[in-house]
Parts: structure tokens; sequence; C-alpha cells
């Protein structure tokens, strides 16, 4: 068992977790939070490479760590540390199915064996660890080494840690989410559509409390506003007596001290209403993505496409039509991007033909956000577009970035923010087809889900190359084109 019990922790003046109580059994768990949650610094104090400023944590066992973006040697025995036993990094290649000579290159792995490699210098260090930490474990896994993984982590004798933003995958192996917001841990039992379902529900209920209590506050302001109009209506009207002023006083001031009781329980009422926390209101921005409607026009059509340097060398022949949602599939290396660089009229074909319908508007966004023009500013890249001021400020706030964010070059920019600025771009254009290869790319699932909702009510044609199936679905594909090696 693994334990935290009211962990703090402080950057700077930044409060990055506040009062974190975790227990972990032996179960799968999935943390997710905004990119710069602290989820990364929540897994090292778990790893204990950070030590939290107060609180305790309990460890009764050995924690193994895969980090996002794992360190590897020249060869396959070059990532493992030469105080371990050879017997001890067998078992644990054999225990992540990868058969490789000890000999053979790491940059001749694919993403998916890199994936088990990363796993298996872990399982050599711990041989069993009693809690397995996985950080962004899927990114660039195609079909194939996502199965994997996923049997793998059903499969683990412990407490297993996913940070990801791959709902698919949380789906398929969490029994419980960790939300990190705001430096405050909240656990959801269940996968991650439970989870979505109860925020939902948690969002509207927010909503409507704190449109009740605008009501509330405005009806105890007209309460107090009267109360006090009384009170001196009172004053002016209470019995004069020419020898009696003493009694008159003691009537004013009994008035008085009763209406001032009142306004002032009143007042705290209202007190209490204005500490109400407002909802985030960037949930309740939407993406307005626009896109003309063809019907059943032809937009772009490959004919006996061929380029010579890939491994299948003959593309398949495509139509995209108006309304058409096309994914490509295929494992890496199978030649997605370099149909979709075709299409976009990135590439030019060595033999045969990528035909563009008549005034059609085609906008790509590249893996590499390449489209951005890095000796402008983020809003002078937006600008290109030709949209109205409003209407650019408008999308990038709906997509999570900061009036000081769009002042920087995007060189300056995390490359989920240039992903979230390439996005913007495109959708401020008023294209025909859309053409994404992995949009999703570091991307948090917030954005992601704002994301997916603009393009459902997007009017034109969608050509995609996505390994996030959560997000294929959900923008509503209707054919599906396999690629390939080989063929």
């Amino acid at each position: 068992m693994y334990k935290l019990t009211h962990i703090y922790k402080s950057f700077a003046d930044k409060q990055v977790l506040s009062d974190i109580n975790l227990t972990l059994h032996n179960e799968v768990v999935a943390l997710i939070g905004k990119n710069g949650a602290g989820k990364t610094t929540l897994l090292k104090i778990l790893l204990g490479e950070v030590e939290p400023d107060d609180g305790n944590v309990q460890k009764n066992g050995a924690v193994g760590y895969v980090p996002q973006h794992p360190k590897f040697g020249k060869t396959i025995a070059d990532c493992f540390d030469v105080s371990i036993e050879q017997w001890r990094i067998d078992i644990a290649l054999e225990e992540v199915g990868l058969d490789k000579q000890m000999d053979f290159l790491t940059c001749k792995l694919s993403g998916g064996q890199k994936t088990r490699l990363s796993i298996a210098m872990v399982l050599a260090v711990n041989n069993q660890p009693d809690v397995l930490l996985l950080d962004e474990p899927t990114n660039n896994l195609d079909a194939k080494a996502l199965k994997w993984l996923k049997s793998f982590v059903k499969g683990f004798r412990g407490a297993v840690v996913i940070v990801s933003h791959d709902r698919t995958f949380i789906n398929d192996t969490a029994t419980k989410i960790l939300e990190l917001s705001k430096g405050k841990l909240s656990i959801y039992p269940g996968d991650y559509d439970a989870y979505r379902d109860q925020k939902d529900l948690e969002a509207e209920q927010a909503l409507v409390a704190y449109e009740a209590s605008l009501e509330e506050r405005k009806r105890l302001q007209n309460v107090i506003v009267r109360k006090r109009s009384d009170s001196d209506h009172t004053h002016k009207h209470i019995k004069r007596s020419d020898n009696d002023k003493a009694q008159r006083d003691y009537f004013k001031n009994r008035v008085t001290r009763g209406l001032g009781q009142q306004v002032r329980a009143l007042q705290t009422r209202l007190d209490q209403l204005d500490d109400l926390e407002k909802p985030d209101v960037a949930k309740f921005y939407t993406i307005t993505l626009t896109g003309k409607s063809h019907d059943s026009k032809l937009l772009i059509k490959f004919e006996d496409a061929v380029m010579d340097f890939l491994a299948r060398k003959k593309l398949p022949n495509l139509e995209v039509h108006g309304h058409d949602r096309v994914r490509v599939c295929g494992v890496n290396g199978s030649g997605k991007s370099t149909l979709l660089r075709l299409a976009a009229g990135i590439l030019q074909a060595d033999r045969g033909e990528v035909i563009v319908g008549l005034n059609i508007s085609v906008g790509y966004l590249s893996q590499d956000t390449d489209g951005l023009d890095t000796q402008l500013t983020a809003l002078e890249n937006l600008e290109q577009t030709d949209a109205h001021t409003t209407d650019i400020y408008r999308e990038a706030r709906a997509l999570g970035l900061k009036p000081d964010e769009l002042k920087k070059k995007p060189s300056e920019l995390s490359r989920g923010q240039q992903t979230k600025l390439s996005f913007a771009k495109l959708l401020l254009a008023r294209h025909d087809l859309l053409i994404l290869d992995e949009p999703t790319n570091h991307l948090d699932i917030p954005t992601r889900e704002s994301i997916e909702s603009a393009l459902q009510n997007y009017k034109g044609a969608i050509l995609l190359a996505s390994h996030d199936e959560y997000f294929a679905q959900s923008v509503g594909i209707t054919k599906e084109i396999n690629l390939y090696i080989g063929e």
C-alpha cells in the first residue's frame, strides 16, 4: 500500500499541491488534469524525487517510473546499468515481449518497441515494483502497440498510476480517475466516461447554483434598501410629546437596533453569496468552426498516386466528397503523414495524380505545427487569416490561449500551446476541407474536447490521421482507409 496524507507543495509563490490525500492499492488509476496542473510534481513525490513542503508519504515497497521521454543508450544493452545481472535483464525483456539481441540499435526500434524497452528498464531494476508510474505511455503508439500496452497494464500485479490524455486507453484500463485541478485532488470511481458524466453534472449544478445566487443576491440587496428606508420613515413618524424627549429617544433607539440587526443579518448572507465561486466560464466558451457545405461535390481525389520512397510506394485510390469524414489508419511508417501532405499540396506524387476540386479551400494541420510563421507573434499569425479582432480573441480564449501568450512568438510557447495556436489559425479561416495530422498531440483533455465539439458542428469535410481513438469517434468518422506496409 502507498499512502499520501495532507501533502502540500509550492514553487516560489505558486501553490501547486494543496492537502492531497491518496491511498493506492493493487489497481489501475488515471491521473488527469490540464497541462501545468501539477501532475508531474505529484508523480515525483510518489517516486521520492521531490519532497513535499508538508504532509506524510507512507511507502511500502518499490516504485517504478517510466517517463514520457525515456533516455535510451545506443544499443539495448546500453540501456541497462552494468550492475544489473543479465538474468534480470532477460526476464524483464521477456516480460514485455521484446525479442531483440542485446546489441540491437535502439534507433531502429519502433515506437511500440521503445515503450516495451522503457518498461523493461524499470522491471530489471525493481523486478516487480509494487507501484508503476507511467507518464504519457501511449504517445505515438499505433494500434498494435496500444493493444499490447493495455494487456500489460491490466495484467500488472500491483498499483499502476497512468498520466495520460488518451481517453480510450483510460477507459480500457483504469478503474478510478484522479483529477488534479487548482492544486486539489478529486477522486472519481469508474472509467473516463463515468468521470465525464459526473463532471458534466457537477458543471450544470454549479452553473444553476451560481445563477440562483445572483438572483438571491439581487433580492437581498432590495430587502436591505427597503429595511433602511423603513427605518428612516419610522424615525420621522414617532409620535412627538412636548415633555417626553427621553421616551421618544427610547423608541427611536429600539427601532434602530431592531432594524440594524435585521440589516446586519441580511448583509452577512449577502457577503456569503459574494464568496460563492463563479464557475469556470472557460468551460462554457465554444469554438466556432465555419466551413462551406458542398453536399456531394468532389473535393479531392487520389488516382494511382505513387511515392517511390515509401515501402508501399503506391497509395490507395481515394475520393473525399462534401461532408465526408475520412480517417487514414495504419501502423507507424505506413505512409499516413505522406498521404496527408500530398492531399495538402505540400508534396507532389512521383507518378499518378492528386486532384483538388475547383475553388476548394484546404486547411492543413501538421504534427510539427510548421504552418506558423516563427518571425511573427502568435497574434500576428492569427491576424494573417484576416479575421476580426474580436473573433481572434474569442477563439484563442476558447482554446486556452491567454492574451499575454498571444504577444509571444511560437518558439516561446510550449508544444501544446503551439498546437493550440495552429488550430486557432485553422479555425479562423473558412476552409472546405480540413486535413489533420495527429491534431491532439500535446493537447490536454479539456482542449481536445473543445476541438471535438467544434469539429462536430463543422460543415465541411475532414481527412484525419490520429492515434486518438476517442477523438476520431467523437468527430464522426464516416470512412476509414487502411494503409499496409509493403503493399
